[in-house]
């Protein structure tokens, strides 16, 4: 019976090969296709994780309007299975170039978050920077050449209005890849036409902000355990949110008291200048 029905399956096979070729050629093609589905997705995650971990890109960020100190640092560093915190100057400026007015996102430079150096070096002093290619190409400017950046004054917890930048003529010195940024879209601004065109990275040291960070960025233990966007991951990364959460009312509370403290302070001085 079976022999029959073999030697019957080949006649047929036989007879109509091309059809049967055909079939097989869409069953293989099927096959490979899903089989790359089911690989790229895994592959995709892995390559980001890797990506993420090289970069040291953060785990958690943390903003205030008030600004943030060292002494916020050194509490959350404190708490349970944080590894690294630092603190990071951002602010939007203006570049004026060829009677263009350009928006750029100013970065600090830090361990954690770590641009990716495509061409050119890193900078070594305060009157240097990086930027990413597209502002190179785009402006017909090249590595070497000097910019000059307008950022807003900002007023520091004296109540004094400075600069935000010790070194505002910097000098293009390299071009990077940033990991916080992925698309093309880099953010609205309050500035220009309210969107941002490009970001750069200058050093911690040409920023003039006495201690007050604009964000902090926070790196957890052991983080390389787990997969990126994983739900394992996202778990382990709230249960750490939530030890900052139960000091954010006590950290919020101790900087209000802080600018209360030096703005009284202000004011008897001046009560006293006035009674002399």
């Amino acid at each position: 019976m079976k022999s029959a029905l073999l030697k019957d399956s080949i006649k047929q096979i036989k007879n109509t090969y091309r059809r049967f070729l055909s079939i097989l050629l869409m069953a293989f093609l099927g096959v490979g296709f899903f089989a790359g589905l089911r690989a790229s997705s895994p592959d995709m995650v892995d390559t980001i994780d890797q990506y993420y971990d090289n970069q040291n890109v953060y785990d958690i960020q943390v903003i205030s309007t008030l600004g943030l100190t060292n002494e916020d640092i050194e509490k959350i560093s404190e708490l349970e299975n944080i590894d690294n915190v630092q603190g990071v100057y951002e602010a939007d400026g203006k570049i004026h170039f060829d009677n263009n007015e350009i928006i750029t996102k100013i970065i600090s430079l830090s361990d954690i978050n770590k641009p990716v150096l495509i061409e050119g070096k890193m900078p070594e002093e305060a009157n240097e920077c990086v930027v990413e290619q597209s502002f190179l190409t785009i402006n017909n400017l090249q590595i070497g050449d000097t910019i000059s950046l307008e950022v807003e004054k900002v007023t520091n917890d004296d109540g004094e209005e400075i600069d935000y930048l010790k070194e505002k003529n910097v000098k293009i010195v390299g071009t990077v890849q940033s990991p916080l940024y992925i698309s093309r879209d880099r953010g609205t601004s309050d500035l220009g036409s309210g969107k941002i065109d490009y970001y750069m990275y200058i050093p911690q040291e040409n920023v003039n902000a006495n201690e007050v960070y604009t964000g902090i960025y926070i790196k957890v233990n052991n983080e390389k355990d787990y997969t990126t966007s994983s739900s394992k991951y996202e778990d382990y990364i709230e249960s750490v949110k939530q030890n900052i959460e139960d000091i954010k009312e006590e950290r919020q509370e101790a900087r209000h008291n802080e600018l209360v403290s030096i703005a009284q302070e202000k004011v008897d001085e001046a009560e006293e200048e006035l009674n002399k």
